[in-house]
C-alpha cells in the first residue's frame, strides 16, 4: 500500500508498506513504532491522518524530524519527534495507507518548503 514517508533529512517519498504486517512498518521506520495524532494534525489534514514514529527515537539518539515535530506541536507537548515519520490513517482499530498519496505529497511540498521530493518508490516490505 502506497503511503508517505518523511525523513529526518526533510525528504518526502512515496513508499510501499504492508500495513497488515507490523514488521513491514518496523522495517520502514527502523524499529518499534507508535502512533501519534494531535489536534494540530486533525486541523491540518481534516481527516484521520496519523504519524507512525520510532518509539525509541530518543534512546537511539535519532535526529530531529522537523516536519514530525511541527505536526506533533512540539512547543505544546514538550518533546520533539526523532527519526523518520510515516503517514497513515486510522480506520477503527486498523492502520491503513493515506488516500491519494501523490496529491497529499504535492500539498505538503507546497505548504512545507523545506521538504524535498525523492523520486523513486521504495518497497519497504521487500527484503
Amino acid at each position: 500500500m502506497k503511503t508517505l514517508k518523511i525523513s529526518t533529512d526533510n525528504e518526502i517519498s512515496i513508499i510501499d508498506v504492508d500495513f497488515d504486517d507490523f514488521r513491514s512498518i518496523q522495517k520502514a521506520l527502523g524499529g518499534h513504532f507508535e502512533t501519534v495524532h494531535t489536534a494540530k494534525m486533525g486541523n491540518y489534514f481534516q481527516g484521520p491522518v496519523i504519524m507512525l514514529v520510532d518509539e525509541d527515537g530518543y534512546f537511539k539518539n535519532l535526529p530531529l524530524n522537523r516536519f514530525g515535530s511541527w505536526m506533533y506541536d512540539m512547543p505544546r507537548h514538550g518533546s520533539p519527534i526523532l527519526g523518520d515519520v510515516i503517514l497513515a490513517e486510522a480506520c477503527y482499530e486498523d492502520i491503513v495507507a493515506v488516500q491519494k498519496p501523490e496529491k497529499l505529497m504535492e500539498k505538503l511540498m507546497d505548504d512545507f518548503e523545506f521538504l524535498k521530493k525523492v523520486k523513486e518508490i521504495r518497497h519497504e516490505h521487500e527484503n
